[in-house]
């Protein structure tokens, strides 16, 4: 080895296999972006006792009124079952409640434990990360006012079903690279799914 030289480039940069993505511009099921405004509009509740599945982000719930009065915890909050009592998306924003393992690793609620959420129509234009039908990448360049439906099975966008369209606006699709969540209503375990999917960027 020279006395007047290193025996390597101390300008050459690399990097672990994996960690780090020119592509890594996609998106997370249920997630909100950090406007100034609407983030004063998160609401929390409690997961109600009739539920029979785990609530995460990106669901579309209904909210009840809590029986007995004012419920220091919110009120009870479900998964909605049609738009006549669709009242907004549930998100794993702030919620450090959530319950997560390395089998399964999407933080979920349990009854009884905290949903945080946004309501339709009185969140000051939220934004909000929900999955989409990949099929819906065709809304890209139309008018964010296209109109869609929701899959209360499935927990995404779809299209519009000419009966029920939902009260939001598009503003993005990413039609890959997202994060969506696949939960198994058997064994109750909620994995993120990498690959194969899309998710749009909504306003409320």
């Amino acid at each position: 080895m020279s006395a007047t030289s290193v025996a390597f480039n101390p300008a050459a940069t690399t990097n672990a296999a994996g960690l780090f993505s020119v592509t890594a511009t996609g998106l997370n099921q249920g997630t909100a972006f950090d406007d100034p405004v609407s983030r004063f509009r998160l609401a929390g509740g409690t997961l109600a006792s009739t539920e029979t599945l785990a609530m995460f982000g990106g669901v579309g719930i209904q909210e009840n009124i809590a029986a007995g009065g004012f419920n220091a915890l919110g009120n009870p909050v479900g998964r909605a079952t049609a738009q006549t009592n669709l009242t907004g998306f549930a998100v794993f924003d702030q919620n450090g409640a959530a319950i997560s393992s390395p089998q399964s690793p999407v933080p979920v609620t349990l009854i009884g434990g905290q949903v945080n959420f946004y309501r339709l129509g009185v969140s000051a234009g939220a934004r909000l990360v929900l999955a989409i039908d990949p099929a819906l990448i065709s809304l890209d360049g139309g008018l964010i006012t296209q109109q869609v439906s929701w899959d209360y099975t499935n927990q995404k966008i779809v299209a519009y079903d000419s009966v029920a369209a939902l009260p939001i606006k598009i503003l993005s699709v990413q039609a890959a690279g997202c994060k969506t969540v696949s939960y198994n209503s058997t064994t109750s375990v909620a994995t993120w799914v990498t690959s194969g999917n899309a998710c749009a960027i909504v306003q409320l």
